[in-house]
Formats: C-alpha cells, sequence, structure tokens
C-alpha cells in the first residue's frame, strides 16, 4: 500500500459556518480560544489506543497534526491551524482542514 502525505491549501472557517457545524455534524465538539475541543472517553486502554492510532496515521496522511492529550481511557483532542493569515498577519484558527479531520475523527469514533 502506498501513502502520500497530501497537504491541503488551508482556508478559515467563517463563525456562522463554524456554529452551525458545531450544532449539527459537529455537535460533540466545543470551539474554545480559536480552536476545536473533543473529550472521549473509551471503555478500555485498547480501545483508547486503536483510535489514537487511527487519528494519528489520518493526521499524518493528511499533513495536520492536532494536539492530543490522553490519560488511559480519556483522550483530548484539538484542532487548530497555526498558519492561517487574516489581514496578512499570522492568525491561527479554525480551518476547513481541521473540520475535514474533526468530521474523520467522529467516524473512527462511531467505530470504536
Amino acid at each position: 500500500m502506498f501513502n502520500r502525505i497530501v497537504k491541503a491549501e488551508a482556508e478559515r472557517v467563517s463563525l456562522p459556518e463554524l456554529q452551525k457545524l458545531l450544532q449539527g455534524q459537529l455537535a460533540h465538539w466545543t470551539q474554545r480560544d480559536d480552536r476545536l475541543i473533543r473529550e472521549v472517553k473509551f471503555n478500555d486502554y485498547q480501545a483508547t489506543w486503536a483510535f489514537l492510532t487511527q487519528v494519528s496515521m489520518r493526521a499524518h496522511l493528511w499533513g495536520h497534526h492536532p494536539t492530543i492529550t490522553t490519560t488511559y481511557t480519556s483522550v483530548k483532542l484539538e484542532l487548530q491551524t497555526h498558519d492561517l493569515l487574516r489581514d496578512n498577519v499570522p492568525a491561527p484558527g479554525v480551518s476547513n482542514i481541521d473540520i475535514k479531520l474533526a468530521k474523520q475523527i467522529e467516524k473512527y469514533i462511531t467505530k470504536t
């Protein structure tokens, strides 16, 4: 199997669009400090690490790496794009890439 890292161009997600997603497809996610946050609890250590492996491989292949904090069966994920610009000044925030990864993470959670 051949895996190739594919980086996509990041585009900031507007606040109205983000709020709509948080009320629908990403209802388990919250937005804080210009990032998406999701906390998940698994039944056991094996399920936790199976999930983390899926997320880490997908993030690597997409070239977009979340902040992940884990303790035994608890996982906290934070998604933020650092290379977004606002008025030609670096201004981290939530991008289309974060949304895409959050949706994929939700699929992994429902499978675990």
